[in-house]
């Protein structure tokens, strides 16, 4: 489990969902992986859910806002400790602050971006909620990845607007990881030679799972679309899902 000593600026500390169905999801989500969402009691933030696992916070949801036309979407939020200086290191690195930090009453403080590339990313400032409580384990949050459109625009905004420090691999496609105190913690996927053209850059997420196959199965069973079939990758096996309101998730399992 994490804790104090694991809160490494830049990592992912967060995710949640934007959907245009929240029980709907809830229910999809509570059936694949066992989470119970827990209705934020604040009436500023009216809707939005906490995702928890043996209750333990594993994300959230919330409903899609009026103004936003996206569809459905994952979104990483990254640790900062001064969200007001991250909004001014996104502006110089060439990104676009969406709105100014939202303090979240006693629990933090909330912003949002488009980095240099045009995909979205949160950050947050942890108050009395540092993050996850539990990631890296079946059924939680377990990698963090953006397919990046310009790989070279990718790894400049992060090293700049979070201070990542970027490990980049041999094989193609390019591939960066952020390291720090001897893990990793997110990658940079050159993906412009994948990314349909319908298809911007964007984060993704990948959710551990003991089986990939049973789960790809359970989850076209609740309403689920298989966007990726199960395959074999380095670490083990993943597959790639769509939820009943069309928001792309990864589930992956490690190789024995």
């Amino acid at each position: 489990m994490p804790g104090p000593d694991d809160l490494v600026p830049g990592a992912p500390a967060w995710v949640d969902l934007s959907t245009t169905d929240v029980d709907a999801a809830s229910a999809f989500y509570a059936a694949l992986f066992g989470w119970e969402a827990e209705d934020v009691v604040d009436e500023r933030f009216g809707g939005y859910r906490v995702f928890r696992l043996h209750g333990k916070r594993v994300g959230g949801i919330g409903m899609r806002t009026d103004d936003d036309v996206s569809a459905p979407h994952w979104t990483v939020f990254l640790l900062t400790f001064n969200a007001a200086t991250t909004d001014e290191l996104i502006a110089e690195a060439g990104g676009t602050v969406l709105f100014e930090p939202m303090v979240v009453p006693t629990r933090g403080v909330i912003g949002m971006a488009i980095d240099g590339t045009g995909a979205v990313v949160g950050y947050w400032q942890p108050g009395i909620v540092e993050g996850f409580d539990v990631f890296g384990e079946p059924g939680s949050a377990v990698w963090f990845e953006l397919a990046a459109s310009d790989f070279d625009a990718a790894t400049q905004f992060y090293a700049h607007a979070f201070d990542w420090s970027l490990a980049l691999g041999d094989d193609e496609p390019r591939y960066a990881v952020f390291e720090r105190r001897g893990q990793q913690h997110a990658g940079i996927v050159d993906a412009a030679g994948s990314l349909g053209p319908d298809e911007g850059p964007a984060w993704r997420v990948a959710f551990g799972v003991e089986d990939v196959d049973d789960t790809v199965a359970r989850a076209v069973a609740a309403g689920g679309t298989v966007v990726d079939p199960p395959s074999d990758v380095a670490a083990g096996r993943s597959a790639g899902l769509a939820d009943p309101t069309g928001a792309f998730f990864l589930v992956v399992s490690r190789a024995a």
